[in-house]
């Protein structure tokens, strides 16, 4: 009997699963006690599987973007030659005077310090025959330094001799009448002296426009101001800043043109000086410039026994023209980045 008051005590089974006590209505249905809600709780809603549909993704192909390269101008690339010589000017006054439109061509161009020089008679009009002819003094024929009838033009196969044969249209423009020596009249499709640095300039420009195969330039400027006030005076270096001036005009009208990247431009001198004179006393009288710009070429210094001949041997070779055996200059190869396979051991005039 104890064991059954006992049991009777004891709450009744919730056939609901809760341990909460039932409760009776007034029409007698038993239901679930339910604890009264005193705080919201967030319960995690049930998620129904979503099926997972696998799929091979279509790749589009991205394009290959093949990088242009600019091919390296080569001295195939050459069309044309522009020769300037600045009479008179000596290598240190570049940067003393200071043209800054030649230091600057310098940076990308293959140049000679100061191992460059002319022939033995350190004069205009026989220094630039050798310049254009490739032959020295002996073999040229020009050997006054003024025009002379009967001395005729400079004898030989220069470098006009081979561009007009060539085809290509030649021009030379001077500032000393005297210089008409250096090549026949028809050899040079278009000739011109011009005084003063503000007239070549004029009348180097609309050729440039025309366009050419070879042209020659003559600054006549630092030989006038040198015989007048001296080599290396402030009257000098004036002139040349005015010739340089014209250079950077120049070279700008060649790009406007379209016509730089294609043309090999060699900036030299006839000789230089000293105090009032160029007679050949001083070794300032025999050193020249002698700069090398243009497709193929490799900029550097250069350090080669070098001779005023070998500017037209160097034209000759960066246009293709045939070389002469009787030349006494040299291309420089070594300008190009090739093999200098023939060297000046001593110069090869006689006088």
């Amino acid at each position: 009997m104890a064991f059954l008051f006992a049991a009777g005590c004891q709450p009744l089974p919730n056939i609901w699963g809760s341990s909460l006590p039932p409760v009776s209505t007034a029409e007698g249905i038993i239901v679930p006690w339910t604890q009264p809600v005193t705080d919201t709780a967030t319960v995690a809603p049930t998620r129904t599987a979503v099926p997972t549909f696998t799929s091979t993704p279509t790749l589009t192909p991205v394009p290959t973007l093949t990088a242009t390269v600019a091919p390296t101008p080569s001295k195939k690339d050459i069309a044309r030659a522009l020769i300037i010589s600045f009479d008179g000017l000596r290598p240190d006054a570049i940067d003393l005077a200071p043209m800054p439109n030649l230091m600057e061509l310098m940076k990308t161009s293959a140049y000679s310090p100061t191992n460059t020089r002319t022939i033995d008679y350190p004069a205009t009009s026989p220094s630039h025959a050798s310049m254009l002819s490739g032959l020295c003094i002996e073999d040229h024929g020009v050997i006054y330094n003024k025009y002379f009838m009967y001395m005729g033009y400079s004898k030989g196969v220069d470098i006009f001799d081979l561009a007009h044969a060539a085809g290509m249209r030649t021009v030379m423009i001077v500032s000393k009448d005297k210089l008409r020596q250096l090549a026949e009249p028809e050899t040079t499709d278009y000739y011109e002296v011009a005084y003063g640095e503000p007239a070549i300039e004029r009348a180097v420009l609309p050729q440039i426009e025309e366009d050419f195969g070879l042209m020659f330039i003559h600054f006549a400027g630092g030989d006038t101001r040198g015989h007048k006030y001296g080599w290396m005076s402030g009257e000098y270096m004036k002139v040349l800043r005015e010739g340089d001036e014209v250079l950077g005009h120049i070279l700008q009208s060649l790009k406007d043109n379209g016509l730089f990247d294609t043309t090999f431009i060699l900036i030299t001198a006839d000789h230089g000086g000293h105090d009032r004179n160029h007679v050949g006393t001083l070794i300032e009288d025999y050193r020249i410039p002698w700069i090398a710009h243009g497709p193929g070429i490799v900029p550097q210094e250069i350090n080669l026994s070098m001779y005023t001949m070998d500017t037209a041997a160097t034209v000759a070779y960066a246009l293709g023209l045939p070389l002469q055996d009787d030349w006494d200059g040299i291309p420089v190869y070594q300008a190009f980045g090739e093999l200098q396979t023939e060297i000046h051991e001593k110069s090869p005039c006689k006088y």
